[in-house]
């Protein structure tokens, strides 16, 4: 499964669940493709979620491809943009994704905080 970033996706898992009790639980996310974090590999895919979860209140959802069991595509692309910003601290070069005026760092900060120097420095420039 190759899921080009940018394209607007629906995503149907199937994972084995002895927590909740029941063999299998189903999900199923919305959003769009977004480029996955350094510390993430390419067996999984990152979306930026179109609704909130009813679980968790994660900007980015990551599933891994083994759970996969369905997909579709939007025909529609979005406005999406990468800027590569060098961190003034470490030296380090982040990608920061704009999205239909949502802004996203790979960084471990904005993991953990939803807000980083790199996303705000894009965003002045927006």
């Amino acid at each position: 499964m190759n899921f080009s970033v940018g394209a607007d996706v629906e995503i149907q898992t199937k994972w084995k669940s002895n927590l909740l009790g029941v063999d299998f639980d189903f999900n199923t996310y919305k959003g769009t493709v977004v480029p996955n974090p350094k510390w993430l590999d390419k067996d999984f895919v990152s979306i930026r979620a179109a609704e909130k979860n009813k679980f968790f209140d994660y900007p980015i959802n990551y599933i891994h491809k083994r759970y996969i069991v369905g997909h579709a595509f939007s025909e529609e692309r979005s406005n999406l943009r990468i800027f590569k910003v060098q961190s003034k601290s470490s030296g380090k070069t982040y990608n920061v994704t704009s999205d239909n005026g949502h802004v996203f760092c790979d960084c471990v900060g904005f993991q953990f905080r939803t807000k980083c120097k790199h996303s705000e420095k894009v965003k002045s420039v927006l």
